[in-house]
């Protein structure tokens, strides 16, 4: 559904303006949600992840009550976009490629892990662990799916920095470009693909 996919970016657009404006709010989760519909036809699975992801989306308008929910929904949504990116696999990524992604990985990790507490401490690692897991099924897909996956990893790593270990200048914009740039990406390429 090109309109839905065209519709997302606009969303996207108009939010990343009210971002920089210092304006959020619920805008947020339109372009997740619109990219689901886009994507039903084509890869269910793929669907319900970025539906997943305008749920985290919703939940993390409140970031103070509901983190840990969000990144829940975030959780799910890697974990349904690995198989939804396998079944559209091209060949097997190099294990240099995967041994780099686990390297940026165990470094991320190690710089943010020494400063949260609680349950988080838990739920970091293994979200880190479905990111990774994502961005390596992306790139037996195509170039533009790793682009997409690496983007959404610097994003997911932007936010990670800002809120535990020191804050970044400009940081809900460049999150958000970033978050939003890899959903676009991510279902572009995957629908210039045919269904599995």
């Amino acid at each position: 559904m090109p309109w839905a996919w065209g519709g997302a970016a606009a969303a996207a657009a108009v939010y990343l303006a009210r971002v920089a404006l210092g304006r959020k709010g619920p805008l947020k989760v339109v372009p997740a949600s619109l990219l689901a519909v886009a994507m039903w036809p084509s890869s269910p699975l793929a669907a319900l992840a970025l539906a997943f992801c305008a749920l985290g989306d919703a939940l993390l308008l409140d970031k103070d009550r509901f983190f840990l929910h969000g990144l829940g929904a975030f959780l799910v949504a890697h974990v349904l976009l690995v198989p939804a990116l396998l079944s559209r696999a091209a060949g097997a990524p190099s294990a240099g490629l995967l041994a780099g992604i686990a390297l940026a990985f165990v470094l991320v990790l190690a710089g943010v892990l020494p400063r949260v507490r609680g349950r988080l401490r838990l739920a970091i690692p293994l979200y880190a662990a479905a990111l990774a897991a994502m961005l390596a099924a992306a790139a037996a897909v195509s170039p533009l799916a790793l682009l997409a996956a690496a983007i959404f990893a610097l994003s997911d790593t932007l936010l990670a920095v800002n809120r535990f270990v020191r804050p970044l200048p400009a940081a809900d914009l460049a999150v958000s470009l970033t978050y939003q740039s890899a959903l676009l990406l991510l279902t572009g390429a995957l629908l210039r693909l045919p269904p599995p």
